[in-house]
């Protein structure tokens, strides 16, 4: 399946899908017939090339992911644990002992890595989106420039057959070769550079930073406890039991 960009009205419903073989597709159709051109000979089968690796990038996966990064950070929200979570603690008229103090701390610093987890994770899909955005602005930006130079060397195959305008039309395959070689190299180099960002983001650990409480058992650092099963024997009252 070729890659794809989701396209979604205002309440997420999809209404169709652009895939990045369908943006480049018109390039790699005006370079195969630019190849009529003497000096494109071996020029067009090089950027049919590069318009194939360009196209690899899957845009399913990546809006696959995203989805899964969205999702993950709603459910530990506000709105879907943190509002569970609030719910944990129970009246002070019903629990008012020595570690009703130390319960609380717990569940408020356990409450605050959780929000650390739903922030990191909406800022891996903002990560994301942008770096899908980005790629995609790029391979559009790619098309758009180089089908006017590609139309002018189709548009010079007939002069070479002319020995008046062979030297012209040579020079416009020469030119035209130059030109599209400056795009892909700024094409590549933007998408090198999005990539280099993408994984500068992914790596690292400043932005949101965990407290060491988040540990099981609060561990000093360096150590790493085995988390065990907890078996709770609950006062028996006779009054609750009847």
């Amino acid at each position: 399946m070729p890659p794809e960009i989701l396209i979604a009205n205002a309440s997420g419903t999809v209404t169709g899908t652009v895939t990045v073989a369908e943006t480049t597709a018109p390039v790699r159709s005006a370079a195969a017939v630019a190849k009529g051109n003497l000096v494109w000979i071996v020029a067009s089968a090089a950027l049919i090339g590069a318009i194939l690796y360009l196209e690899s990038f899957d845009n399913q996966q990546v809006n696959e992911s995203i989805k899964k990064w969205d999702e993950a950070a709603r459910l530990l929200g506000a709105d879907q644990f943190g509002a569970a979570m609030a719910a944990v603690p129970p009246d002070a008229a019903e629990w008012d002992f020595d570690d009703r103090d130390a319960f609380d701390l717990f569940l408020r610093k356990l409450g605050a890595e959780i929000n650390s987890l739903a922030e990191a994770f909406a800022a891996n899909r903002d990560t994301l989106t942008a770096a899908r955005d980005a790629y995609n602005d790029a391979i559009s930006g790619l098309a758009q420039a180089l089908m006017p130079i590609l139309v002018a060397v189709i548009a010079s195959i007939a002069l070479q057959f002319f020995p008046a305008t062979t030297a012209l039309a040579q020079a416009i395959g020469i030119v035209g070769l130059t030109a599209t070689a400056a795009v892909l190299v700024l094409v590549f180099g933007e998408i090198s550079a999005l990539l280099h960002a993408l994984l500068a983001a992914f790596h690292t650990d400043n932005r949101f930073t965990f407290t060491a409480d988040s540990r099981p058992g609060w561990a000093p650092t360096g150590s790493d406890p085995d988390i065990k099963d907890i078996k709770i024997d609950w006062v028996r009252d006779a009054k609750f039991y009847g």
